[in-house]
């Protein structure tokens, strides 16, 4: 009795672990349901978005340029869902095996052609960059050009669309490890501007010989002085002839009637005194000429 009560409960255990799988069986990923073409038979297209944020210095990352290149596209074959090179990876011998090792990530980067053709699109301030519009495949996310201050991220892939959650996301986030932090050096001083040549001064002209100076003419002998003559022996005054006495004037004849009052008398005397002075001038000329 005991036993056929075992079995009925283990028959009705299993039978409800069939019918929750069966009911939990759509809600899973699987390549059944994955929407490889849209209604009207076009490639089906999905988005990435790449968020470059450093939680160690809490910043987001600014700056530089993230580029993608489609490795593979997606197959179905037989039921089962696979991954075929394509475009410039088309011939590839790497096996992919497990997409989230970083290694697969390297070694297809070297295998990456120079001339690949590739999405690029900057980073934005806020450290954001999105591809839209894009063909579902294997994509292979390559940082071509640093962010400010930090080292390109390591290269990693992205399968599109991706399972999450048990369903088929079309539009992918991707928030990869950052590259290390590198502070920005210190920009040094520029050097100051070398300064212009000074212009060569001008050759100064040569001067001009001066001319020789005439040969100055020599004075000439200067004529010799005349001695000064003798002079002439002064002529000695002669001696002054005898003055004549003067004779005794007429008696005046008066004119007209005598004058009342009239006085004669000085007359005599007067001429008397002038026959003296001439007399005692006349005397003393003849002393000094005798000396």
């Amino acid at each position: 009795m005991k036993r056929t009560d075992f079995k009925k409960h283990a028959a009705a255990l299993m039978l409800g672990l069939v019918l929750l799988a069966a009911c939990a069986l759509p809600t899973f990923a699987t390549s059944a349901n994955i929407k490889l073409t849209d209604g009207h038979g076009n490639p089906n297209t999905g988005s990435i978005h790449i968020n470059l944020y450093d939680s160690t210095n809490n910043k987001a990352l600014s700056g530089g340029e993230l580029t993608v290149y489609r490795v593979a596209e997606v197959q179905r074959k037989n039921g089962n869902l696979s991954f075929e090179y394509c475009g410039d990876f088309d011939g590839c011998a790497i096996e992919l095996g497990d997409l989230t090792d970083s290694t697969l990530a390297g070694q297809l980067q070297e295998f990456l052609p120079a001339n690949a053709e590739g999405i690029v699109q900057a980073v934005s301030n806020d450290g954001n960059v999105v591809f839209d519009d894009l063909e579902l495949g294997l994509y292979l996310v390559v940082q071509t050009k640093a962010s400010n201050g930090y080292k390109p991220v390591n290269s990693f892939l992205v399968s599109l669309p991706m399972a999450e959650d048990g369903q088929w996301n079309y539009e992918v986030d991707a928030s990869p490890k950052v590259g290390a932090y590198t502070p920005e050096p210190e920009t040094p001083p520029s050097p100051p501007d070398t300064p212009d040549k000074p212009d060569k001064p001008d050759t100064p002209d040569t001067p001009e010989t001066p001319d020789n100076p005439d040969n100055p003419v020599s004075p000439g002998n200067p004529d010799n002085p005349v001695a000064p003559g003798t002079p002439d022996n002064p002529v000695a005054p002669g001696s002054p002839d005898n003055p004549v006495l003067p004779g005794h004037p007429n008696n005046p004849v008066m004119n007209g009637l005598p004058q009342t009052g009239q006085l004669n008398w000085p007359i005599p005397v007067m001429a008397i005194s002038g026959m003296l002075l001439f007399a005692f001038g006349w005397a003393t000329d003849r002393k000094y000429k005798t000396v």
